[in-house]
């Protein structure tokens, strides 16, 4: 109980913090940063007790770092996923503070330090947790995702390339690893099942190569296959991880003729996407998918 005070202490300390210092600037609209604290604050509440009964509902431990099973359980689609995990909330706060009143380059700032903050505090419940750890990987992955806007900011190059990830049901390999453990998680618990999880680096070509249509991207897709297994300890072992090229799509270029303010914000979120699209499969065996996802 202490550690869920703590928890939420610490968040509501963080988003106070943030309301008090841009509360200074005249600019910033102080009813607009009361409505993004408390409703990321009710956001954040509501994430940590549905998280706390799925990931965290074992009996805790003391603090202890990860053993080493975190880097071979999911072969490092997870660690995408927290990099994935970071990127997004940085993007919500600081579009949030934005929406306030707040300039572009302070608010990327505070996001970035928010988006790291909150994966600190993932971290740190890991840390009692028994078939976890604290992993030092996960925070400096999540905390870099957390950090991209800022760099793109200051190297706007990398703004040819975006972070998106795919998901589609192809098989069964969690819910049936996690029935040998003697759980029966929610039918929809897509953000466990990383076998049906796919993070992709996509390249706006038309960034070097004006003739090219300014919506079509390429992708380097990254994910895992279906041939995990559990060892004696119930830890996931095995498994081989799957990288891919395809085509994808800018949607806010695709659909620049939709362009109210709803849409740019429709558009933006829709870009963390990675949409059906032709796709070669290069390891651990070739194979072409006329549509993949």
């Amino acid at each position: 109980m202490k550690i869920k005070i703590l928890f939420l202490l610490f968040l509501f300390l963080g988003l106070f913090s943030e309301g008090k210092q841009v509360l200074k600037n005249d600019s910033i609209k102080k009813g607009r940063v009361i409505l993004v604290s408390s409703s990321l604050l009710g956001a954040l509440s509501s994430s940590y007790l549905y998280i706390e009964n799925s990931w965290w509902n074992e009996k805790q431990q003391s603090f202890h770092f990860d053993n080493g099973s975190d880097k071979v359980y999911a072969l490092n689609v997870d660690k995408a996923g927290h990099f994935m995990g970071g990127l997004q909330a940085a993007d919500v706060f600081s579009g949030s503070m934005r929406w306030a009143g707040m300039r572009k380059k302070q608010s990327l700032w505070y996001g970035a330090a928010f988006g790291s903050a909150l994966q600190l505090a993932i971290e740190m419940k890991d840390a009692y947790a028994p078939y976890w750890g604290f992993s030092k990987w996960d925070l400096a992955i999540g905390s870099t995702g957390a950090f991209l806007p800022v760099i793109k900011y200051y190297s706007p190059t990398l703004n040819a390339i975006d972070i998106k990830l795919s998901y589609w049901k192809r098989h069964n390999t969690y819910w049936d690893l996690e029935a040998q453990r003697g759980k029966t998680p929610n039918k929809y618990a897509w953000q466990d099942d990383y076998v049906n999880q796919s993070y992709w680096l996509s390249v706006d070509l038309n960034y070097f190569n004006n003739n090219i249509p300014d919506w079509l991207n390429i992708a380097i897709g990254f994910g895992l296959d279906e041939t995990q297994y559990l060892n004696s300890h119930g830890t996931k072992m095995g498994g081989n991880n799957e990288w891919y090229i395809a085509l994808d799509y800018d949607i806010p270029k695709l659909l620049k003729k939709w362009n109210s303010p709803t849409a740019k914000k429709v558009k933006h979120w829709l870009n963390y996407f990675h949409f059906p699209a032709p796709t070669i499969r290069i390891s651990p065996k070739t194979e072409f998918y006329p549509l993949f996802l």
